[in-house]
């Protein structure tokens, strides 16, 4: 599986992005910014192997930032504008890719970046300290308040962002963790979904979907325009 990260600062690139992303299965969205300063910090305190990059961004300039990454990170290129082609196999760029973007192009490019990573198409896998890339387990060890909590993945229902710290909500229980919900998104499996600004919800236990709402009973869970077509394209696969 292939941890990846979206740097762009239009919304609808990242929206169109994120919807590539999820058609293909080796590739798992960590995170998705939108300028180069935050993508900065965040590549620096997470695990990621590829990199889709815009190049005109405010501030730092995607190339600048390309030059800071470490080598076993890839980047593919993003960007309307074809004079930085040349400058960009200068970083680690595996592709450059040309807006409007199309489908067939990004798997082209996409390909290409698996071949240079050897990465094989495997499900994502979390240990039990919760870290990306350890061996696959069915649960995790978490730490809430005073106590450390074991966690079944299957038993999570939904997730819920509370200012600083997040509520995992399983049929029991509802834990408390210390943790933004950009990191909990970033280290659960892809069976977990963002939905709403609010809410990460577990695939495996949707009763419906109505209309801006989905069923997770006794919980109605809002869907937010910004994640509703990534959404709708990770369930896609599932109907018959």
């Amino acid at each position: 599986m292939i941890n990846c990260l979206i740097v762009d600062d239009e919304p609808n690139a990242v929206k169109l992005l994120t919807a590539y992303v999820a058609q293909v299965p080796y590739l798992h969205l960590a995170h998705t910014c939108y300028d180069a300063g935050e993508a900065l910090t965040w590549i620096q305190q997470r695990r990621v192997e590829l990199i889709f990059l815009d190049i005109n961004l405010p501030g730092m300039s995607g190339m600048e930032l390309a030059r800071t990454v470490a080598g076993d990170q890839k980047i593919i290129f993003t960007t309307a504008y074809s004079e930085f082609a040349v400058q960009s196999y200068e970083t680690a760029a595996v592709d450059y890719l040309l807006k409007p973007i199309t489908l067939g192009r990004f798997l082209q490019a996409v390909s290409k970046a698996a071949d240079v990573l050897k990465t094989t198409a495997t499900p994502l896998a979390l240990s039990g300290a919760l870290e990306p890339g350890g061996p696959a387990l069915d649960h995790f060890f978490i730490k809430s308040g005073k106590q450390i909590v074991r966690v079944r993945y299957d038993a999570i229902r939904y997730v819920e962002g509370l200012k600083s710290y997040v509520m995992l909500v399983t049929a029991t229980d509802k834990i408390i963790v210390y943790k933004r919900m950009q990191e909990m998104e970033a280290l659960l499996p892809p069976i977990f979904r963002r939905v709403h600004l609010s809410y990460i919800i577990n695939l495996d236990h949707i009763r419906s979907i109505e209309e801006n709402h989905i069923l997770l009973p006794p919980t109605r869970i809002p869907i937010s325009s910004k994640y509703r077509e990534a959404f709708l394209t990770a369930i896609k696969d599932r109907f018959i």
